[in-house]
């Protein structure tokens, strides 16, 4: 019996046959799977309703609000019951994985 899925490969390669780095995406691979993302507006915590400690990123703006900075150049940290921000206007990208 045949497996099923997706593959999306690189321009110039034939999906059927191309080595897996030659692929941009394959549902095989191990992918983040998103449970939630938000700003949260004023410093504070957010419950993500895991009862383990999530793989997450976040990022704050820069000082014009405008543009954020890279991923992890902030303070905010995430336990088993809540992502807790630092600073206002975090960005934050909570997945289902569980962090190691």
């Amino acid at each position: 019996m045949a497996d099923f899925g997706i593959k999306i490969s690189q321009e110039g390669f034939d999906v059927k046959t191309c080595d897996d780095k030659d692929l941009v995406m394959s549902s095989e691979f191990n992918l983040l799977k998103t449970k939630t993302t938000g700003v949260q507006v004023t410093a504070g915590t957010v419950a993500h309703g895991l009862s383990y400690v999530p793989i997450f990123f976040t990022n704050r703006p820069f000082a014009t609000a405008t543009h954020y900075s890279l991923v992890g150049d902030d303070l905010s940290y995430c336990d088993a019951t809540n992502l807790t921000t630092v600073t206002n206007n975090t960005r934050y990208y909570l997945f289902y994985q569980q962090s190691i």
